[in-house]
């Protein structure tokens, strides 16, 4: 069931990767009509954003890189443009892409993503706002989108200051953008003021925070900020599987356990914590065990029993080569949609998901 599953959503995100977002004409009217009416605050749409993104990591994991050479062809074709760090998250799968076809166009293509970031960067103080209309807010979403990035590219051609600045902008969120009490994240924070906004423990926010830390750490050098960031993703994962249910799944707000579950946090946080496993960065599964001591199903489980768990929600969720039961895109700080389907945001972690899981 689990290889079926796996075929049929790598199939799904073949195709998804050169045709999302799919649209009727009802729903390009009504696209349409926002551009006109609310022309800078509708976003003109992008075949190379972060969705997409989601979509070549997966397609990495699975070694599907001649899908990821058409995708990177596709993309220097059309201009390779840069709008927002959204677009930054392709770098990520560019490495790979770089390392098993030799061609320095795709090296010419990270270096142009690195320019980017550096001078986005520098342009806001040092520091890294997710969007220009509002230089002092930092989302938890672009750490996902950035840091792994910058990390690889640094290692992999001998960078020390990409990976500096990844693990610089992990340090500065996981000190002004978590819950002191929960030890959740916020969903970000303004570096002027301090405040912090959005809910505490979306489950998304949890997914990204620890998404970035997992596709980071094993391109970092032994050192204190290593150390520092290691501890930090050992105490978000016990403190997310404090909210995991017996069914498997996390909800939309990890602390809202009578609410809707959300496959894309379980299955971003599923990832994450099985690539942990993985890469020997989490403790040992008796550690786990006394962490999940806590936990909402009374049950004390291993880092395996757990993942089995969330193996088992996503299967619930699968069909039509899709998982469904994800939450739609959020819109802002504590602007949330409670409206549910089947994401790029949910298909391209569960697949990564899997395909840890099976190592």
């Amino acid at each position: 069931m689990e290889n079926q599953i796996m075929e049929e959503l790598k199939a799904t995100i073949k195709y998804d990767l050169f045709h999302y977002p799919q649209t009727g004409k009802k729903e390009q009217l009504k696209y349409l009509i926002k551009r006109l009416l609310r022309p800078g605050h509708t976003p003109k749409k992008d075949p190379f954003f972060w969705p997409q993104a989601l979509f070549t990591q997966a397609l990495e994991a699975v070694g599907e890189w001649e899908y990821l050479v058409s995708y990177y062809d596709s993309w220097k074709k059309s201009g390779m443009n840069i709008y927002h760090p959204d677009n930054v998250m392709n770098g990520y799968s560019l490495v790979y892409v770089y390392e098993k076809t030799g061609n320095v166009k795709y090296k010419e293509m990270m270096d142009r993503i690195y320019r980017y970031v550096c001078s986005y960067y520098g342009e806001y103080g040092q520091t890294f706002p997710y969007r220009r209309n509002h230089p002092t807010h930092v989302y938890v979403d672009g750490l996902g989108m950035v840091v792994p990035f910058l990390c690889r590219y640094g290692a992999v051609f001998g960078i020390p200051e990409a990976v500096a600045l990844g693990q610089g902008l992990l340090l500065e969120f996981l000190e002004k953008g978590m819950d002191e009490t929960t030890g959740l994240p916020y969903h970000g924070y303004d570096l002027k003021t301090g405040v912090k906004y959005g809910i505490i423990g979306w489950g998304r926010a949890a997914g990204w925070l620890l998404l970035a830390m997992a596709d980071s750490v094993e391109y970092m050098k032994t050192g204190k900020e290593k150390e520092r960031i290691v501890t930090a993703f050992q105490k978000l994962a016990k403190d997310c599987f404090a909210y995991l249910q017996t069914t498997g799944y996390f909800c939309w707000q990890l602390s809202a356990v009578e609410g809707p579950v959300d496959t894309s946090a379980t299955a971003m946080i599923g990832y994450a914590i099985a690539k942990g496993k993985n890469k020997a960065f989490l403790r040992c599964d008796c550690e786990m065990d006394e962490m999940m001591g806590k936990t909402i199903t009374k049950d004390r489980l291993s880092i395996k029993e757990a993942l089995d768990r969330v193996e088992r929600a996503l299967a619930l969720s699968f069909r039509e080569g899709r998982v469904y039961d994800c939450s739609g895109e959020c819109e802002g700080y504590a602007r949330y949609p409670q409206s549910y389907g089947a994401y790029p945001w949910s298909n391209g972690p569960a697949l990564r998901f899997l395909w840890e899981k099976l190592k």
